[in-house]
């Protein structure tokens, strides 16, 4: 599936639970299963705030989307295998090709991508480190140290990641458009606003 899906009310999408059974039928690691609930609050909250402003999405499609963004990672660690290309194999294979198309571009969006459900997901993403909600610029500190591994071409290749997320964000907050900022998503998970 090349070009973005558009989740409509029959796009096939997994209930809650089959979500669970999935995070124990791949083995996803506590640590994993926390990050993506945090992922998830974060896209929600974006989510709600867009549709406050008009825009509305899939909400179903973002929440599962978050949930399986790294259904692959605990499969994939310590090979070379690509967590996010696996994913989208998992989730084709069980019949939500939309949803893998979502997994496969939680790493690196394409150019073209819309206001999406998946653009809504991958930036919730780069949003959290492990489970902390960070900034753009942390977020991708930790990825340069993690996996940069002073490589230009990686650094090269991290860093334009980071001018991505930083057109995002403004492309979303443009679009919430009602005051709210990126700081506000740490004051509105803690229950400020």
């Amino acid at each position: 599936m090349a070009e973005p899906p558009v989740f409509g009310p029959r796009t096939p999408l997994p209930s809650r639970e089959e979500i669970a059974r999935l995070w124990n039928r791949y083995g996803m690691l506590d640590n994993i299963r926390e990050h993506s609930r945090v992922v998830t609050a974060v896209a929600l909250l974006v989510t709600d705030w867009l549709a406050q402003a008009g825009t509305k999405l899939n909400r179903r499609a973002v929440e599962a989307g978050a949930l399986l963004h790294d259904i692959a990672k605990t499969p994939c660690l310590g090979t070379e295998t690509r967590h996010d290309r696996q994913g989208e194999a998992i989730l084709a294979g069980l019949g939500y090709p939309e949803l893998g198309y979502l997994v496969r571009n939680h790493v690196v969006l394409p150019p073209e991508e819309p206001l999406d459900e998946t653009m809504l997901v991958n930036y919730a993403d780069k949003r959290v480190n492990h489970d902390q909600l960070v900034d753009l610029a942390d977020r991708f500190a930790y990825i340069a140290g993690r996996y940069g591994r002073g490589m230009p071409h990686l650094e090269q290749r991290i860093a334009q990641g980071l001018e991505r997320a930083r057109e995002v964000e403004r492309l979303i907050f443009e679009r919430i458009n009602h005051g709210r900022t990126p700081a506000d998503i740490l004051r509105a998970l803690q229950g400020g606003a």
